[in-house]
């Protein structure tokens, strides 16, 4: 490795300290204070945070790649057509800079939440050094130069994932939700490999770009003709629909959403920072990151855009009948996640990346409220057992709200910003349809309705609270209520890095938004083939306002109709469920997609292990360990009834092998 660049050591140091962090709270502080370990791990993740800062305000800022080639991980000798050599490398462009900042920002705030909320447990080293681990397994996702490095953190946040939701493995639910989740991811991850032997196969490598210094798949792309994708056009389609496939694994998308909701049973700090903020947001930076790849298929295109807008719609109306508050944010973060893929398939990759950043900024506002709840209830997580606590927790409930606010679209709030400009895109965008839309706009109307329910029955009216549990209750400490307001604050003006075009030209800003300004030389491939190969329609100020004006007056409907119902507490809800009777139970039960699940695939696979393990381990595998033995324990016992010391049995022996002696001198004469 030469000489490094000062830019150079602050990436690697990015990258480094959250490992450091975990290891000294893995193995060198369990016997420490709680004050102790959640001051390292703490410092694990602000000090990249602060070193990310800089690095995003410095060469980054000015359009720099800051890139480094550790080592040569894979090298391979091959005649034809050259040397294979993957290296493991960093490289930090404009897309990964933003997410440094989210990851280790949003991550610096949980942790120090995390410090309180998590307070009271036994072995609370193990888990800041779960979490420690995550987030140096997340940088190395978004920061890795190529696809094999990208998939060491796509499987290494799959492993915390699954540490961390069963943190409290002595309950068996929580074990499970751990073990469904690693399954569930694994599938998807057969389409991230699919995706870079085919990538290997067809390009003859794994790095994005040439920022370590080899010939990158973006360059590589870029220089093909089009008559080439037309003869490939079916590898690359295969190949969009293989980043796909991991990309609904990993960012819960259907059908392998299922992962996500039971993921719930871990420590809400988890949820907030996993589940929400960072893990789940992957497969819309790898989309991102892989656009000059994905544009060629209009299959592959079309494909992501429907299961976007599909998994939006789906996931909000569960979202409607739920009463465990993580559970509602759970399906909630699922429909959000439907919007960022949505946007990937019209082609609007962006403006993907800004819902993204501005979810993660309203979300893990949301989650850490929640969490903030169920620590003043003493853990009740139940909807209809809450009620009143505005009074009791102002702090939270103020911050709550303005969480809502952005979530729900409300104008000028950070959610509006990126959802207008998905939802628009998804009508005129280069890959847009209407329909796009109009499951985009339900969605969206939905999540207004299950949002301000949930809001309403937590926090107004009168408490529904056994009388000990809310008297008890009260705001907690600064540890929670500093990164609730920081987040509420960043719920508010973060819609600023994309603020729609039409609503800049009524404050005199014309042109390109930041958010499509800055992703601009990340996204130039993508766009260029955009322009070649999709009719992409002119900006229409009419269009765009009238789709606003739709979008924001569903959302008032949505918004009324639920504080009118719930109010004064759940009957309204409940006469409505009586109303509407099986199709609401089906509802409340997730429309049985677990048990589908379960008799379509978890149990024919459950019989068909079965039948391997009592033919493969049963009959040939412990047939052959222990009969082989049985075999010889029972001729060593004949050979031993031959020499037992017995005189009679020695004649015995003696006057049969006459017999036997005479009867072949018998033959023989004969």
């Amino acid at each position: 490795m030469e000489d490094m660049s000062t830019p150079q050591i602050l990436l690697i140091l990015v990258f480094v300290l959250p490992l450091v962090g975990a290891i000294l709270n893995g193995f060198f502080l369990r016997a420490a204070n709680r004050h102790m370990i959640t001051a390292v791990a703490t410092a694990a993740i602000a000090i990249p945070f602060v070193l990310s800062l800089v690095l995003f305000l410095g060469p980054i800022w000015k359009g720099e790649t800051v890139g480094v080639r550790l080592f040569d991980w894979i090298t391979l000798s091959l005649e034809k057509p050259a040397d294979l050599r993957i290296g493991f490398g960093l490289a930090a462009d404009r897309l990964s800079g933003l997410l440094l900042l989210v990851i280790t920002g949003i991550g610096s705030l949980i942790h120090l939440y995390s410090g309180e909320y998590m307070s009271h447990e036994k072995g609370v080293y193990r888990f800041f050094a779960y979490l420690n681990l995550f987030v140096f397994s997340m940088l190395a996702l978004v920061l890795g130069s190529n696809m094999l490095t990208t998939f060491l953190g796509w499987e290494g946040v799959g492993l915390c994932s699954y540490l961390l939701i069963g943190y409290w493995y002595e309950g068996e639910s929580n074990a499970i939700a751990g073990m469904k989740a690693f399954l569930v991811n694994r599938v998807g991850d057969f389409g991230f490999l699919m995706a870079m032997f085919l990538a290997l196969t067809l390009f003859g490598t794994l790095d994005y770009s040439s920022a370590t210094g080899v010939k990158g798949l973006a360059e590589i792309v870029a220089a093909l003709p089009p008559e080439w994708f037309s003869l490939h056009s079916t590898t690359i389609t295969l190949m969009g629909l293989s980043i796909l496939l991991a990309v609904t694994g990993k960012s819960a998308q259907m059908p392998l959403y299922i992962w996500l909701p039971d993921a719930m049973a871990g420590p809400t700090p988890v949820s907030a920072l996993i589940h929400a903020a960072t893990m789940v947001t992957a497969g819309v930076y790898f989309m991102t990151r892989t656009s000059f790849l994905l544009v060629h298929s209009p299959l592959a295109m079309a494909t992501i855009a429907a299961i976007g807008a599909a998994t939006a719609v789906f996931a909000a109306t569960i979202g409607f009948v739920q009463t465990d508050i993580k559970k509602v944010l759970a399906y909630s973060t699922v429909s959000q996640l439907g919007f960022m893929v949505l946007a990937c398939g019209v082609g609007a990759f962006q403006f993907g990346i800004a819902h993204l950043v501005t979810h993660a900024f309203f979300k893990a506002l949301l989650f850490l409220g929640a969490g903030s709840v169920i620590y003043a209830m003493h853990h009740e997580q139940d909807i209809l057992k809450m009620g009143g606590l505005a009074k009791k927790m102002p702090a939270t409930a103020l911050t709550f709200v303005i969480g809502t606010m952005a979530i729900v679209g409300f104008p000028l709030m950070a959610g509006f910003m990126s959802k207008d400009e998905i939802l628009y895109n998804a009508f005129a965008g280069p890959f847009g349809h209407p329909i796009f839309w109009a499951l985009g706009a339900f969605a969206a109307a939905g999540t207004a309705f299950y949002m301000t329910r949930l809001t309403v029955l937590t926090f107004f009216g009168k408490t529904r609270a056994d009388h000990h549990t809310f008297e008890h209750a009260h705001e907690n400490n600064w540890m929670i209520v500093l990164p609730l307001s920081l987040l509420a604050i960043l719920s508010v003006v973060g819609g600023v890095i994309s603020v729609p075009g039409v609503i800049g030209e009524l404050f005199g800003v014309h042109g390109e938004n930041f958010i499509t300004h800055w992703l601009a030389p990340v996204l130039e491939n993508a766009q260029k083939t955009m322009e070649h190969t999709r009719h992409i329609h002119e900006h229409s100020e009419g269009l765009e306002w009238g789709l606003m004006g739709a979008s924001v007056g569903t959302m008032i409907a949505m918004v009324a109709l639920a504080w009118t119902m719930y109010r004064k507490g759940p009957q309204g809800g409940e006469r409505v469920a009586t109303a509407l009777g099986g199709i609401y139970r089906l509802v409340l039960d997730k429309w049985r997609i677990d048990e589908l699940y379960g008799v379509v695939f978890v149990k024919p696979l459950q019989i068909t292990a079965d039948i391997c393990y009592q033919v493969g381990d049963v009959i040939i595998v412990e047939g052959l360990v222990n009969g082989v033995p049985r075999m010889l324990k029972n001729i060593t016992q004949v050979a031993s009834d031959f020499h037992g010391g017995f005189v009679r049995t020695y004649a015995k022996f003696m006057y049969l092998g006459v017999i036997v002696l005479a009867a072949i001198l018998f033959w023989s004469l004969v």
